[in-house]
């Protein structure tokens, strides 16, 4: 797999962004441009090769379309796809394309067994978001500053900065999970089936249950391994997703509160507020703008 490599001192810069949606079997036109493109899925499966790789992008995947490479459609989508996407460069063309062996050079062990990188965006190919609502979240954000024109065209491109640094996270967290402890590897997954289940009413004690853990001796853990609190995490997943649908439904506050778990529909605005400084409704009325396109 290839991946984009560029020093994150300078801001990537946002040209164009939007959201497809096509209910009509789209197939992706044949292009080369001298631009990158990211797309993330959304809805339904986009089929795409670059070069002479086929990639299925579904929802919660993304894939990195590199300038001067052909990259086409192979295949037609169902009856429903939507994905977002956006066009962007690099301030002074500095960046290279990489395989893996030219990107271990940039990446070194501590003796900790923990990878670090020299302050550079690494953004694979293709792969998986393993925050999705926080990142789609900032893809939303993305367009909302693309869209409104505002004052400094620096908003977009720093919310799309944003954007490659979690990916850039994910991804050297997990590198080489060969080298991760068994107890950080059961975090991983812990924190993904918080994830999975935050539609739940979900406890630190239902946690432990699930996993065959004491509850105290998995907090501490939990604590040590992430830097917080278990119990904070999963507050924060659930309004994480909270986020998600207030800005991709018209539901209600109350209908979304029961939906992520919480029956005091009072009790979720003041977490909500806590957490993210506005109430939920100042908070859906904040990134409302976007393009659509459906080809």
């Amino acid at each position: 797999m290839l991946h984009l490599l560029s020093p994150c001192t300078s801001p990537l810069r946002l040209i164009s962004a939007g959201k497809l949606i096509n209910s009509q079997g789209f197939i992706h036109e044949r292009r080369n441009l001298d631009t990158f493109v990211l797309i993330v899925g959304d809805l339904g499966t986009l089929y795409i090769k670059q070069g002479v790789n086929e990639f299925e992008i579904s929802t919660n995947q993304y894939v990195l379309l590199f300038p001067g490479f052909d990259h086409m459609g192979y295949k037609p989508s169902g009856e429903y796809l939507s994905y977002y996407w956006c066009h962007f460069n690099i301030h002074q063309d500095n960046y290279r394309i990489v395989g893996k062996d030219d990107l271990n050079q940039q990446l070194y062990f501590s003796r900790n067994n923990k990878m670090i990188s020299n302050n550079h965006y690494i953004v694979p190919e293709t792969g998986e978001l393993q925050n999705r609502e926080r990142q789609v979240l900032i893809y939303r954000q993305l367009l909302d500053a693309y869209q409104r024109n505002s004052y400094s065209e620096y908003l977009g491109h720093y919310a799309l900065s944003l954007l490659a640094m979690e990916i850039t996270a994910d991804f050297v967290s997990g590198y080489d999970t060969g080298l991760a402890s068994s107890t950080y590897k059961h975090i991983t997954e812990i924190m993904e089936w918080i994830r999975v289940n935050s539609t739940q009413n979900l406890s630190v004690t239902k946690v432990a249950e699930a996993f065959n853990y004491n509850p105290n001796y998995l907090s501490n853990a939990f604590k040590k391994h992430t830097g917080v609190s278990l119990l904070d995490y999963i507050i924060r997943t659930k309004i994480d997703l909270a986020k998600s649908l207030l800005l991709s439904s018209r539901d209600s506050v109350k209908k979304i509160a029961n939906h992520i778990g919480f029956e005091d529909e009072k009790y979720f605005m003041k977490v909500f507020k806590k957490l993210e400084e506005v109430t939920p409704s100042q908070y859906r009325n904040a990134f409302y703008r976007k393009h659509m396109n459906d080809r």
